[in-house]
């Protein structure tokens, strides 16, 4: 009788209360009621179903906004590495820009200002192909590390073919050029072959400018990783592209870089000042409709892929209206036991959320791993299937890019999260509503 007696006060009572707003009895009925129905069929099938459509529909989403947001980063940290921040030109050559030059660099904000020459060649070797030629001193092609650098994410060496050592040394700059290796593998070249040029700006006759033509020397060449830039890039000393292009002393643009690229709104009205009787554009200006479109396919992505998280979380109302059904005797038992409708609801409530929040924190881990080893992810699957499942020609890129967002990453698990709690109140509601008596008359 004693023993009795103990178990009764230490069995919390139905619908008693706990130390917080669900009792220590709500959360074990929870619990069992994941589980498998009286038959042993339907409820944990159901509840497996309804956490993988989570899991999955989480794990996309994150592995898909992490993928087009390295795509961006990528793509702009390749194109504002290798291209400048702003452009100044005027409808000439720049003749007195060793002075705009000058000014520009004591702009606040302007870290670096560069004179080049920046023109399109036809280039003929073994093969033939046309290409823009970039046209640098030798110390300013020393900073571009996105060329003769080496790649702070993998380490690897930009300059996969000779050196820079000889570039631009020489009389007038020497006769050394640098291409890309995609440029390289058209032509059929590699270091130390020649390859001709041909420039439409010649000298002015009667009859029109006459074509330019001269043989280079392959000096070096580089893999910037962007499939544009390594099949359409080659760079030359800034003396020879002078003589070359007919610029005599002047250049064509100066190229200016800031601390903050992100911010170049706030620098166009100072380097504007700096170059007077000159135009300038930004990369912004330069790139607006690419980067626009990049941005509305992000953000249609991520409205598409979060419906796709509302569906998966639809499957918890099928689950738990499935759940209520099967266990209509014992939420009778239970209420005519002094189980309050209140108590009944949580029971439920918290058999849906377990699913969602096990549901979430599963995709959560399964799309962070898969974005962490992306690269080794598709190198096995391009084994597995022996095709190139990115191949870089189409791509850009010569590896996947993949940056997760952690406040990205904060929205799509609240947003599952919420869709998860949401998706249990019906069939809460409806359990906590269900009259004992009724439910017993039928059993």
């Amino acid at each position: 009788m004693d023993a009795q007696a103990a178990k009764a006060r230490t069995t919390p009572a139905p619908g008693a209360g706990g130390g917080g707003p669900f009792s220590y009895f709500e959360w074990m009925v929870a619990r069992r009621y994941l589980g498998a129905t009286r038959s042993g069929k339907g409820v944990s099938l159901i509840s497996i179903i309804a956490f993988t459509g989570i899991l999955l529909a989480v794990a996309t989403l994150i592995i898909v906004m992490s993928v087009m947001q390295g795509f961006r980063t990528k793509l702009l940290d390749q194109l504002l590495g290798v291209n400048g921040h702003a452009f100044v030109q005027g409808e000439g050559p720049i003749m007195d820009y060793p002075a705009v030059i000058e000014r520009m660099r004591a702009t606040p904000g302007v870290i670096e200002a560069t004179p080049m020459i920046v023109a399109p060649v036809y280039a003929s070797a073994a093969g033939e192909t046309g290409i823009m030629i970039r046209a640098l001193s030798r110390e300013d092609i020393l900073k571009v590390n996105y060329v003769t650098g080496v790649d702070p994410e993998t380490g690897r060496r930009h300059v996969v073919g000779g050196s820079f050592e000889n570039f631009g040394v020489g009389r007038n700059g020497g006769n050394e050029i640098a291409i890309g290796n995609r440029v390289a593998w058209t032509l059929g070249v590699g270091p130390g072959d020649k390859v001709t040029l041909i420039s439409g700006r010649g000298a002015d006759t009667p009859f029109g400018p006459t074509l330019q033509k001269k043989t280079y020397t392959v000096g070096a060449i580089f893999e910037v990783g962007n499939s544009e830039f390594d099949s359409f890039i080659g760079f030359m000393p800034l003396k020879q592209a002078q003589i070359f292009f007919g610029y005599g002393e002047g250049v064509q643009q100066i190229e200016v870089k800031v601390e903050d690229p992100e911010r170049i709104k706030d620098y166009r009205d100072p380097i504007a000042l700096a170059a007077p009787g000159l135009e300038m554009r930004d990369w912004q200006q330069q790139n607006q409709s690419y980067f626009n479109a990049l941005e509305t396919e992000r953000s249609v992505m991520r409205l598409i892929l979060l419906l796709i998280v509302a569906v998966a979380a639809l499957n918890i109302i099928t689950g738990l209206i499935m759940l209520v059904k099967d266990k209509t005797r014992d939420i009778a038992v239970l209420r005519t036991m002094g189980a309050t409708q209140g108590s009944i609801m949580r029971i439920f409530f918290l058999s849906g959320s377990l699913i969602g929040v096990l549901g979430t924190f599963a995709g959560f881990v399964a799309g962070a791993l898969f974005v962490w080893n992306i690269d080794a992810i598709e190198t096995f699957l391009s084994a597995v299937f022996r095709t190139d499942l990115f191949p870089a020609d189409v791509y850009y890129f010569s590896a996947i890019p993949a940056k997760m967002e952690w406040d990205e990453v904060g929205r799509i698990v609240g947003w599952s999260l919420v869709m998860s709690f949401v998706s249990t109140i019906y069939p809460a509601r409806r359990a906590a509503r269900l009259d004992p008596v009724e439910a017993l008359r039928y059993e």
